[in-house]
């Protein structure tokens, strides 16, 4: 199934069809709230990854859920391992990607994401709905989860990619924090990157509509960047959602071996126990 689907090519037919869900998260850089006020596309179910979405036992702000967590959530909210999905954040494309990697995560097939999410579907004149499908009217199913390895990694997939050269680590965030110009919006985290990591500032494979640029664009921009996709590929950003996005267009691109780093720069950049390096050294 494709990665993603453009609004241009949503009918009735494939509403009909798919479970709808809204990923909803707070941007930690810009403060701005995912509300209601938003709409909806008819029909959704909505998994807030600042909240149910994500696993808080620890200090990490989107910690992967566990197997069994995720499968309990989906089932709660009538979705099966069967279940054909179509995600979407209200921000064009910025969280809707992190559910779609962590479903891969779990072995669901059927899932893509709507490119350009709540802002293409207005401009496209779709209709939106002002509530979310009532909890009352659905019927918990069993998900069958099967988890797949080498969607996310730890620290310590990360600290065995610093030295090798067939591992290409990418770093999701903007510029100025990556060349440790500018304080990171969680207090605490110290500023810059990871030694040998190239920065492919997420925002810069999205077109001015916030949709994800076309193949050609995206290959054109990882060549210019000197990334070499057939390389294996360590995703990272700054708690683990945008770096899937970057990820994404990788696949997009031919990409084979991609995995992201669940604790991105939110563990990284704690304490002193990892390398960092600036712009400057």
């Amino acid at each position: 199934m494709q990665r993603f689907i453009s609004v241009d090519d949503i009918s009735q037919d494939t509403l009909n069809n798919v479970q709808v869900v809204l990923v909803s998260m707070s941007n930690p850089v810009s403060g701005e709230k995912d509300t209601a006020s938003d709409g909806y596309i008819p029909g959704a179910v909505k998994i807030d990854l600042d909240a149910e979405g994500s696993d808080h036992c620890g200090d990490l702000p989107h910690t992967l859920l566990s197997a069994q967590a995720m499968a309990t959530l989906l089932g709660g909210l009538g979705i099966s391992a069967s279940t054909t999905l179509l995600l979407y954040d209200n921000y064009g494309l910025f969280c809707a990607p992190r559910l779609w990697w962590m479903l891969k995560a779990l072995g669901h097939q059927r899932v893509c994401v709507l490119n350009g999410g709540m802002p293409a579907w207005k401009a496209k004149g779709l209709p939106v709905s002002q509530s979310l499908k009532s909890l009352e009217s659905i019927e918990p199913v069993q998900y069958l989860a099967q988890p797949q390895a080498d969607w996310f990694c730890n620290s310590d997939g990360v600290v065995n990619a610093l030295d090798n050269p067939d591992v290409t680590i990418l770093d999701a965030r903007s510029r100025p924090r990556f060349n440790g110009e500018v304080a990171e919006p969680r207090a605490g985290l110290r500023s810059g990157h990871m030694p040998g990591a190239v920065n492919v500032p997420f925002t810069e494979l999205l077109t001015a509509n916030k949709s994800l640029a076309s193949s050609d664009t995206l290959k054109s921009y990882f060549s210019n960047a000197n990334i070499r996709l057939e390389q294996r590929l360590l995703c990272s950003c700054g708690s683990g959602v945008t770096a899937c996005i970057v990820g994404m267009a990788a696949l997009e691109c031919g990409a084979q071996q991609v995995t992201v780093y669940d604790g991105s720069w939110a563990e990284w950049g704690a304490g002193n126990t990892f390398p960092v390096v600036t712009k400057h050294g």
